[in-house]
């Protein structure tokens, strides 16, 4: 199942089609929290053609954005980062979160290093601590992608040799608002045939820059969940990153700059589509 969210409300994808739901939930969040198989089940009001419709981040504003990252050989290489023996990941806030069509802005105090990263990312359904990697699946409701817009300058200074040394500047690298364009869905997870194997690139301007697939990464899905749990708890929409292919700005110093159009696409759930602005 396909779930978006458009200004009228919760919409289920079918085929080229949104189908508008008779549902109170103002988002997937609020749905998860109630009972995710109303979207099955709900009267439809109306069929939008899926390209003109208006779309918003499926989740409004997560609880918690767990960024994992270093979890590409071949984006650890083109940065000169160390090998990770564990899952390496920052939890931050979700106010930075914006919809699939919406624009990036760069921001005043940081606009000359700003890069992209294509990420596929877990929607949490089911909450949990200290979750069994056999057992990570079942916490998850579905998946979707998050573009993990990082300020490189401000990012780096938190870090050293390639590690990270001050989680607070690291932080902040990543979360100015607008830097965190989520969606176009959620899709269910049992839409997706394991173990996971989904094309994942990027293109600036009609340029290529990131080309992967998910099957390359380092830690897995469940790997991510069993480490980020053991320490922070999951709730019922939150959003884990799990890293990002080589491609990105770091490595070929081209980032982004107004007027970029940044389209990032992941097989069988859809693409993102931002422009870049300056700040206002």
């Amino acid at each position: 199942m396909r779930l978006y969210r458009t200004p009228r409300g919760l919409a289920r994808g079918e085929g080229n089609e949104l189908l508008l739901l008779d549902l109170p939930h103002p988002d997937v969040e609020a749905l998860l929290t109630h009972d995710l198989s109303l979207a099955r089940t709900a009267s439809v009001l109306e069929r939008i053609p899926t390209d003109s419709a208006e779309l918003l981040a499926p989740v409004a504003a997560p609880g918690k954005v767990v960024i994992a990252g270093a979890n590409y050989l071949d984006h650890l290489a083109e940065a000169e980062m160390p090998t990770p023996s564990s899952v390496v990941f920052i939890t931050v806030s979700g106010e930075m979160v914006v919809g699939p069509r919406s624009p990036i802005l760069l921001p005043a105090e940081a606009p000359g290093h700003v890069d992209y990263e294509a990420e596929l990312a877990i929607v949490v359904g089911t909450p949990g601590k200290g979750i069994r990697a056999a057992d990570a699946w079942r916490h998850v409701a579905g998946l979707t992608i998050v573009n993990d817009v990082s300020a490189r300058d401000v990012q780096l200074a938190g870090m050293t040799d390639g590690a990270i040394s001050d989680t607070g500047a690291v932080a902040r690298g990543k979360t100015f608002p607008t830097f965190k364009p989520l969606g176009p869905a959620v899709v269910t997870a049992e839409e997706f045939e394991q173990p996971l194997d989904l094309a994942i690139t990027t293109r600036v301007n009609g340029e290529l820059r990131q080309n992967g697939r998910t099957s390359e990464m380092l830690f897995s899905i469940p790997e991510i969940i069993e480490t980020v749990s053991a320490s922070v708890p999951l709730d019922v929409g939150d959003v884990v990153l799990t890293g990002t292919p080589s491609g990105v700005a770091l490595a070929s110093g081209a980032y982004l700059r107004p007027e970029d159009i940044v389209d990032i696409e992941i097989e069988g759930i859809g693409h993102l589509h931002n422009t870049v602005e300056a700040a206002r």
